[in-house]
């Protein structure tokens, strides 16, 4: 390893830099783009680091790492947050643990396949953007929709046409949700079907 990317590397470590940019090492070391560019690809060949996007690099020495974490990053400069199947596994809404990260963003959507799990990222208006807070994990943190506004972002979604979306299936009893705050949540949404759909979940 060159004296630049062992630099590079060390420097990571000390700020405790678990996912950066193209950008943040620049800033971090000083380095021309050109060093940096070549001391990223040298720790990604290593298995050092891993590239999840253009420009957006992963930690991989960094401990305890939450694929949750990258989620933030992958459709930035727009807000994206976990929620839908994986917020409602997280929080023990439903037992299936999904096999991929589910997110939603204002963006448009878009899947990722990286070295730290596949993300399926789906797209909600800019005023649906709402209902969640940052969980603190360890060495890192992620926001995460709260299991109610988890579980609208999924009907809303599984009712629009052509949706990629399915409604979730609940296996022996009933939603483990606060009733309440998903009526007040449900009018926020401001979406005749999906308030039809709560009134027919609620009164079976």
């Amino acid at each position: 390893m060159r004296k630049s990317a062992a630099e590079l590397l060390k420097l990571l470590y000390s700020h405790k830099l678990r996912i950066f940019t193209t950008g943040d090492a620049l800033t971090l070391t000083g380095m021309a783009p050109s060093a940096i560019t070549q001391a990223l690809h040298r720790l990604e060949k290593g298995e050092l680091l891993g590239k999840m996007k253009r420009g957006v690099w992963v930690n991989r020495l960094a401990p305890d790492l939450n694929p949750f974490e990258l989620v933030p990053h992958l459709r930035s400069p727009w807000p994206s947050y976990v929620s839908l199947y994986s917020a409602l596994a997280d929080q023990g809404v439903i037992e299936e643990i999904p096999h991929v990260v589910y997110a939603v963003t204002s963006a448009s959507p878009r899947n990722y396949r990286t070295t730290v799990g596949e993300f399926h990222i789906h797209h909600l208006p800019e005023h649906l953007m709402w209902g969640y807070e940052f969980k603190q994990f360890k060495g890192g943190s992620f926001p995460i929709a709260e299991p109610e506004k988890a579980f609208l972002d999924l009907i809303y979604l599984a009712l629009i046409p052509r949706s990629p979306i399915g409604f979730p299936h609940k296996r022996g009893r009933k939603w483990n949700l606060d009733t309440r705050k998903l009526s007040q949540y449900a009018l926020r949404f401001n979406y005749p079907p999906l308030i039809s759909y709560l009134r027919a979940l609620v009164s079976g």
